[in-house]
């Protein structure tokens, strides 16, 4: 089996904490090229983790020949620009959650794959997890019935000063939104594993209690084109971690409460029967970093395409513009 050659490009905590580790642990991957606007913090990564070169220059990062791939561990609003450029370079892409700031730059990212023949994801790692493949083993199987409805409630507290290095993740044109832009993504990824294509969503985004621009306070409504209807609830400004997760069907319903642990119950309404769906060790991007590479070694399409990573990101877009259009907007 080949080695597939990776470049990063962004140099934050999430490429130092888990994708450049996640590409050392992975026998298929190897760490080549760092890219950073700031060329001493690409130098420091590729001294720590033993890579072959850093640049402050993307042209050349994406022009370096020993590069096959690239991880994108950049803030949001630079993931459609840098794909597109990473594809038009011959590169595979792998992109950082959420996929981009709209659903039409997501398209130009497919667009920008297909026609350069490379592959591109989205780096949704819990649908990786043991808890995600039970839970979507266990509903195909009929054990919930017909699925109905389903719930997201996910919070905490979030105040970054002004001169925090991720600030830019509650500014509205560098981050694009909330906790639901930014956190809650992951779990409307998991909702569309399961349920499939979102069809219409509502929506309300609001600044409630902080200082900054991004909302703190954000509930949708989003019905699939299965019928299930789903309320997503996340935020910002809460001093409680909040963590809750399910789908009801016919037949019984999935509670996956916390999602973030091992636990997941099958309540068949008077008969119950738990699972026990163990947390990655390790990494938690590595299940993830390893697919990809040995998805281009074999020929195939990773786990799940740039169309799959897009899904959460229609359901976001259209809570955003429901809330300022007062109507019902269609997802995709």
């Amino acid at each position: 089996m080949g080695t597939l050659k990776w470049g990063i490009i962004g140099c934050g905590d999430i490429a130092n904490k888990a994708i450049a580790p996640a590409m050392i642990g992975d026998r298929h991957s190897k760490l080549v090229a760092l890219f950073s606007h700031n060329l001493k913090r690409a130098e420091e990564m590729r001294e720590k983790f033993g890579a072959e070169a850093a640049y402050d220059d993307l042209d050349k990062l994406l022009g370096d020949e020993r590069v096959e791939a690239v991880y994108l561990s950049s803030p949001v609003y630079r993931h459609c620009p840098e794909a597109i450029a990473a594809a038009e370079a011959g590169k595979h892409v792998l992109c950082e959650k959420p996929m981009a700031l709209s659903t039409e730059d997501c398209g130009r990212m497919i667009e920008a794959a297909r026609s350069n023949d490379v592959h591109l994801a989205v780096a949704y790692f819990r649908r990786f997890w043991p808890k995600s493949r039970k839970m979507r083993a266990l509903m195909r199987s009929g054990a919930i019935g017909k699925p109905l409805s389903a719930r997201i409630r996910l919070g905490g507290y979030y105040d970054p000063g002004k001169d925090d290095p991720k600030y830019w993740r509650v500014r509205m044109a560098q981050g694009g939104g909330g906790a639901l832009q930014d956190v809650g993504s992951h779990r409307l990824d998991v909702m569309c594993h399961l349920l499939g294509e979102p069809q219409q969503v509502a929506g309300m985004a609001d600044t409630l209690m902080m200082n900054y621009e991004a909302p703190d306070t954000e509930t949708l409504i989003c019905q699939f084109a299965n019928g299930a209807q789903m309320v997503c609830e996340t935020y910002w400004n809460v001093p409680q971690s909040l963590d809750e997760f399910e789908v009801r069907g016919s037949n019984g319903t999935l509670v996956a409460t916390p999602f973030d642990g091992p636990k997941l119950v099958l309540d068949k309404y008077g008969e119950t029967e738990q699972f026990e769906t163990p947390l990655p060790q390790g990494i938690k991007h590595q299940a993830l970093i390893e697919d990809f590479s040995e998805a281009i070694d074999e020929g195939r399409t990773p786990g799940f395409d740039g169309y799959d990573g897009m899904l959460a990101t229609a359901i976001i877009a259209g809570a955003y513009r429901s809330w300022e259009s007062g109507e019902w907007e269609k997802a995709l």
